[in-house]
């Protein structure tokens, strides 16, 4: 009985319910990896689940495959872009910088950096707020405090018109404070209406001059690990962030998910077609199948109950001969050869004739 449950479940899979339970669980095998994992992992995954599994089911067509693969694709990036703006829209701790040298001896110098609220309007009066402990300053009294600046933008981690990180032109808008000769804890705060329906980016950076050679060096909020970007504001609704998304994520599944699952699919079409070109030139190297092969000859005729044959039928076996050209094995009654294509008009061997045509 366990022998026969991989041949119920395959012919299951080959019924229309079947096929549609493939598609789904490759569509959610693909969506989980894409959103939880990386996509590194949702490339196995629609491989897996659109491609070798239907090829092991017995679904080894390919316009059904191509057409698995378009519809994971289709349906990965919408149902992916539901919990991708979620996330986007959901606000994230308050940062700081570092507190390591060279930008910080024992603690942050700044601490509590973030923006309010997170998701606004274009009439949205957004604050950014950081407070200052220049106590954590290295090289203190030499290092003083100068100006703190802000940097906006949907391009992450820019603190400038012009970023290796995106194409320019983007939005970008630079706000400063002055933070001079700080001594004391500081909160310092930021306003601006940005406008523009989108997803920014933020970063700050405070001035910090040594007294002693007059150099000046900025230290930075730690943002992600990409970019050093910190993300907010989000100006918009849920509908509006979500449609400005599903674009890109429909360029990024067809590009990194698409990609691969059809090169990998031309890939098997081709080895299908070399084995069906090989089964069909070992066939036609077999040649015809001798009379004593065929099964039983024809009644004789006048035999009752069957129609008598107007013909004799010849069921002598071909003469072989070769190919004068590449030396494949050829029968009588072929044209060109089956392995070169070179003409037999001429030098295929003849029948071998029947009993009736001989001479006495």
């Amino acid at each position: 009985m366990q022998q026969q449950r991989p041949s119920r479940f395959r012919s299951f899979l080959l019924t229309p319910a079947g096929k549609a339970l493939l598609i789904a669980v490759a569509i959610l095998a693909t969506f989980a990896s894409t959103v939880y994992v990386s996509t590194l992992v949702a490339i196995p995954a629609i491989l897996l689940f659109g491609l070798a599994v239907p090829i092991w089911a017995g679904l080894k067509r390919p316009r059904f495959l191509a057409l698995t693969g378009l519809v994971i694709i289709l349906l990965v990036a919408p149902i992916s872009n539901i919990v991708i703006t979620q996330d986007i829209m959901t606000p994230i701790p308050a940062s700081a910088s570092s507190s390591a040298l060279p930008n910080g001896a024992n603690g942050s110098v700044l601490q509590s950096a973030i923006v309010t609220p997170y998701v606004g309007g274009t009439s949205q009066n957004f604050t950014w707020e950081v407070t200052v402990y220049p106590q954590y300053l290295p090289g203190t009294p030499d290092n003083v405090t100068q100006w703190i600046n802000l940097y906006v933008s949907t391009c992450p981690g820019a603190t400038g018109n012009s970023s290796p990180n995106c194409a320019t032109p983007y939005p970008y808008f630079e706000l400063n404070l002055s933070a001079e000769n700080l001594t004391a804890e500081t909160d310092l705060s930021f306003h601006a209406v940005i406008g523009t329906v989108g997803i920014w980016d933020w970063q700050m950076s405070l001035a910090v001059r040594n007294t002693t050679t007059g150099q000046l060096y900025y230290i930075f909020l730690v943002g992600d690990p990409t970019y050093n970007g910190i993300e907010g504001p989000v100006v918009g609704t849920y509908a509006t962030t979500y449609e400005s998304l599903l674009l890109t994520l429909y360029f990024d599944d067809f590009l990194f998910l698409g990609a691969p699952f059809y090169f990998v699919l031309l890939i098997y079409m081709i080895l299908k077609r070399r084995e069906r070109t090989k089964l069909d030139a070992q066939r036609r190297a077999a040649g015809p199948v001798p009379p004593d092969e065929q099964g039983p000859s024809l009644p004789a005729a006048g035999t009752s109950g069957q129609p008598p044959a107007s013909k004799p039928v010849n069921v002598s076996s071909p003469k072989e001969g070769a190919c004068p050209s590449c030396g494949a094995v050829v029968y009588a009654g072929e044209k060109t050869c089956w392995k070169c294509g070179a003409p037999l008009t001429s030098s295929a061997p003849a029948s071998a004739p029947l009993p009736s045509q001989r001479a006495p």
